[in-house]
């Protein structure tokens, strides 16, 4: 047998060792250090445009960069309570510039998301940006990423709640059909939306759709705030004279609570 120098042994004895440590994952590769990136993408913005406590809006955050990049995405964190969604064109999973999927260097584009604040929400909050893209010339497709903190004020809604678009219906004697009722929500969004008609000129009868004692909106439970949506009645004037008249609405809502408020429709029958 030939004869074990010491430096063989201390070099069996760190192998042996080596071999045990990754064994038991404690000694792990050195990360992949990351290719800088050298688009110089950033926000531009730092503030976007108020929102008010109930309103759901669409908010734009430009950006500007350096090189041209290409593959854009926005992903949006907000604070718990507020909801964020992106356009339709993108599946609602992220969001991507206005004018294409690339940033020119040198120029300036923005990303669109839609927030939803609480009425509970009283205070400026701050939403995170994450965005990625590749630059333009990399044919590897390195995937590059910039984060951007940018400030949503919050600031009292003004205005009213909604505003009743139809103002009058005219109908035939005798008739029986249904009849629209527009309405048009303020700056902040109002759920549990419903109208129903008060007290009635002998010979007239109303309906609501599926039998109910009011009418929700075509559109949903919600009118949103800025959107025009209508609540169906059937007018049943089998034995309604020609003549005008005046019939009372209770709008009933909720914003920040429960809300009614009074209304009126011009009825003309001829």
């Amino acid at each position: 047998m030939g004869t074990v120098r010491p430096h063989q042994r201390r070099w069996t004895l760190l192998t042996g060792w080596l071999a045990v440590l990754l064994g038991l994952g404690l000694v792990t590769a050195a990360p992949a250090i990351a290719a800088p990136d050298k688009s110089g993408v950033k926000a531009v913005t730092e503030e976007t445009a108020a929102l008010a406590p109930g309103q759901s809006g669409w908010l734009s955050v430009v950006w500007t960069g350096d090189l041209t990049v290409k593959g854009w995405s926005t992903t949006v964190d907000a604070p718990k309570g507020i909801t964020v969604t992106y356009p339709t064109t993108r599946g609602g999973r992220d969001t991507s510039l206005y004018g294409s999927s690339s940033l020119v260097g040198g120029t300036k584009d923005f990303t669109a998301f839609k927030v939803s604040v609480p009425y509970d929400q009283k205070n400026d909050f701050q939403v995170t940006l994450t965005s990625t893209y590749v630059l333009a010339d990399d044919t590897k497709g390195t995937q590059l990423k910039t984060t951007a903190r940018v400030k949503v004020p919050v600031e009292d809604a003004s205005g009213p709640a909604f505003t009743q678009k139809t103002t009058s219906v005219s109908i035939a004697a005798g008739s029986n059909t249904f009849q629209q009722i527009a309405f048009t929500g303020g700056q902040t969004d109002l759920t549990g939306f419903t109208v129903s008609l008060g007290t009635l000129p002998a010979g007239l009868e109303v309906a609501y759709p599926g039998d109910k004692s009011s009418s929700g909106l075509n559109g949903g439970s919600t009118l949103v705030g800025g959107s025009t949506d209508y609540a169906a009645v059937r007018f049943i004037a089998t034995g309604l004279k020609a003549g005008t008249y005046t019939i009372p609405l209770t709008i009933s809502y909720t914003a920040a609570s429960a809300q009614t408020a009074i209304g009126k429709v011009t009825l003309v029958v001829s």
